[in-house]
């Protein structure tokens, strides 16, 4: 039996897909997200598998990608994410989300290089980066429609970062005290500063004073 997670119509077509491949696949917690759930034109079909150790799993199809989840980062916000809308072999292990700024200013500083060096290509770091910011935000875990909807609606590279230097200062702003806040991005911008010939170096830098200043 196939245990349904989220609010999205899923037709009867793919539940049945889901429990064949899921059946197929030796562990008791693996699950099913992705475009495959909300698309009629998606390209593969993502398959969660929850094991101890992060080792690579092979599939048995190429249209099946599998990634493993190992138990230690259930209480990341890439989980309680994911497996908000999912189709799932058995009902999924629950952990308490661990989210911190320091976390978030990493998933910042990841996507910032990945987006002005690849441009029109959309990464793992954007994803991360959207779910921390709207968390941070609002408090509100956005699931795998959610995100696709919201990744479709940045026109090109340049208006990912907009939506960086616009919501990325009200995040620490609200969070954080200023004098903490003055402390830690004028020591990040220090580190930035000898290499402003790089563009993300450049921008980080930049967003590190904005950030100063929407507390000054």
């Amino acid at each position: 039996m196939i245990i349904e997670y989220g609010k999205i119509s899923i037709s009867e077509k793919k539940k049945q897909m889901a429990e064949q491949i899921l059946q197929k696949l030796p562990y008791r917690y693996c699950f099913i997200t992705g475009s495959f759930l909300f698309k009629d034109d998606y390209k593969d079909i993502d398959v969660f598998v929850i094991t101890r150790g992060k080792k690579e799993l092979k599939s048995y199809d190429k249209k099946i990608n599998i990634t493993v989840i190992d138990f230690n980062d259930l209480h990341s916000l890439f989980y309680h994410s994911i497996k908000k809308l999912c189709l799932a072999k058995n009902i999924l292990p629950e952990k308490d989300l661990k989210v911190t700024l320091a976390n978030y200013w990493d998933v910042v500083n990841e996507a910032t290089p990945m987006i002005l060096n690849e441009k029109d290509r959309y990464h793992k770091e954007v994803r991360d980066l959207i779910l921390y910011t709207e968390y941070l935000k609002t408090g509100k875990i956005i699931d795998a429609f959610e995100l696709n909807k919201k990744i479709g609606s940045f026109k090109d590279y340049s208006s990912i970062l907009d939506y960086i230097s616009k919501e990325v200062p009200k995040v620490f702003s609200d969070k954080i005290s200023s004098g903490y806040i003055k402390r830690f991005f004028y020591s990040q911008a220090g580190n930035y500063k000898d290499m402003l010939e790089y563009d993300a170096q450049k921008y980080l830098y930049s967003l590190s004073h904005a950030i100063i200043a929407k507390v000054a």
